[in-house]
């Protein structure tokens, strides 16, 4: 109880000396700045040429949904090696990273780091690349899309009609 009454009793003494300090302040008037005018410096009017209708242009000439936009064979870098299936998708998740090779006319085979595909190792797998090491040395994969076919450049706009 003598813990509580002293911490009473210095609350108390500490709250008497803030009120006699605040009571006993000097009264100092502070006057208020006068008023300045602002100078904003002369901007030279930036007048930019308007390219809206080029621009318009560009993105109607080669629209988003094409079947025919494919990136362009030199940009996919793939490389042509003897038995190694087509590098056509990467997966990273939480849960591991995969890369997807396609084989033609088989089902595709998923693949985790330091499995082995037709002779080769996976050494890591990366956001837009995997590398391998095999008899060759080391291999840099890109994914890339099927090559088109005839049917793959098709669109039908209309419904035959029966005869």
């Amino acid at each position: 109880m003598t813990g509580l009454v002293t911490a009473l009793l210095s609350t108390t003494a500490l709250a008497a000396v803030v009120a006699l300090e605040v009571a006993n302040a000097p009264e100092e008037r502070v006057e208020p700045l006068p008023p300045r005018a602002a100078v904003i410096p002369p901007s030279a009017k930036s007048v930019s040429a308007d390219h809206s209708s080029e621009w318009v242009s560009t993105i109607l000439g080669r629209p988003l949904f094409s079947p025919d936009r494919r990136p362009s064979s030199t940009a996919a870098a793939v490389a042509g090696l003897p038995g190694l299936p087509r590098l056509s998708g990467i997966m990273i998740s939480p849960f591991g990273r995969s890369a997807i090779f396609a084989a033609d006319g088989a089902k595709p085979l998923v693949i985790q780091e330091g499995t082995r595909v037709a002779g080769y190792t996976v050494k890591a797998i990366e956001a837009t690349q995997v590398l391998l090491v095999g008899p060759n040395g080391n291999v840099v994969l890109y994914p890339s899309f099927a090559p088109a076919s005839a049917s793959a450049g098709r669109v039908v706009t209309k419904a035959p009609t029966p005869k």
